[in-house]
């Protein structure tokens, strides 16, 4: 994916193609503006969305519909007043919850992978009810556990949400969800 160049676009000017890692390193150097957009099949997509890290994207309460700061959960915590919560270790913001009877997983920054996603259609976030669970796998890898949670989306089709905890994270959802009856796969 490196190796490919793409068009960029700052107000109404055009330049390139322009190399992916040329484009990245001149955002994160400030030589690119954040406003820009890079064009990728057939749309007009925000440089900042290319950034691993991606520092750039607005708060979520920009619109300030939030009235008191004091309103909010945590600056740092769960997105929901989940009786559970676990943070994943590879993506700062990003949560798994359970959240009454569904297990959630919401926040995060954008990056690549979540944009290759949305562009086919898949969630990124979201809850399934406990007992429309297919499956819950868990794969060890060098930061910590990737879990994959994997539900129906249509009559035969099936979307999975992931997110990588700690091992002992993942160990206590493992317990939570034995105690709920779902299949663990690891």
């Amino acid at each position: 994916m490196e190796k490919e160049e793409f068009l960029i676009k700052v107000d109404d000017e055009v330049y390139g193609p322009i190399p992916l890692d040329r484009i990245i390193s001149d955002v994160e150097k400030g030589e690119l503006t954040k406003n820009a957009t890079f064009f990728d099949n057939g749309d007009w997509i925000p440089v900042s969305l290319l950034l691993e890290e991606n520092s750039f994207v607005k708060p979520w309460n920009e619109d300030n519909w939030v009235d008191k700061k004091e309103d909010l959960l945590t600056e740092d915590g769960p997105p929901l007043p989940a009786s559970s919560a676990w943070e994943d270790v590879t993506r700062k913001g990003r949560w798994l919850m359970i959240y009454g009877d569904h297990l959630v997983i919401e926040g995060g920054d954008m990056n690549f992978k979540s944009l290759g996603l949305m562009m086919e259609g898949e969630p990124l976030s979201g809850g399934i009810p406990m007992k429309k669970l297919i499956n819950v796998t868990f794969k060890d890898n060098e930061k910590g556990v990737n879990i994959l949670a994997s539900s129906f989306h249509k009559m035969y089709e099936v979307y999975t949400l992931e997110c990588c905890l700690s091992k002992d994270d993942s160990n206590e959802l493992m317990n939570e969800l034995k105690d709920a009856n779902v299949r663990i796969l690891s």
